[in-house]
């Protein structure tokens, strides 16, 4: 035998395992936002086609843009890591964009409030009393009367899931 192969025996003693790297405790997403409201359950709420979800996770959140036409649909998932103050949310989301109307909403079993947003459509959040937030913003297809109904069933079916 030669010396080349003689190494691993000579090292076999000697190899340990290495320790394992130290845990970050960061926010994670249990779910993510593609899988919480599929595309499917995008069609079937709004009762029509759009495309495949275009997914960003990152940094404790994930983000699901379904599109068709000139029309949007956008699912947050958010663990969050500290209770929000809903009033001061929602003050904060009406100063931003002045024109929009900020409504408290029920159908979630949860607090919920929708940004009704004038030619555009509205963006229901929800915060679970666990810290998860999700957010559906439905744009393009129609005003706040027309697709609020839908934001409801998507985040329903996404509260399901988490």
């Amino acid at each position: 035998m030669t010396a080349a192969f003689h190494l691993p025996l000579l090292f076999a003693g000697v190899i340990t395992t290495p320790a394992p790297a130290p845990r970050i405790n960061l926010p994670r997403v249990a779910v993510a936002a593609c899988a919480a409201v599929t595309r499917e359950d995008v069609q079937e709420a709004l009762g029509r086609a759009v495309g495949n979800g275009e997914e960003q996770t990152g940094g404790g959140e994930s983000t699901c843009d379904y599109a068709s036409g000139r029309g949007q649909v956008t699912v947050t998932v958010q663990r969050l890591k500290a209770k929000l103050d809903l009033a001061r949310e929602m003050a904060s989301l009406k100063a931003s964009i002045p024109d929009a109307t900020v409504r408290e909403t029920d159908g979630v079993g949860a607090p919920a409030f929708s940004l009704d947003i004038a030619g555009a459509g509205t963006q229901l959040f929800v915060i679970r009393g666990d810290g998860a937030l999700v957010m559906i913003s439905v744009l393009g297809f129609g005003e706040a009367p027309q697709v609020s109904a839908a934001a409801l069933r998507m985040a329903r079916r996404a509260l399901g899931r988490l």
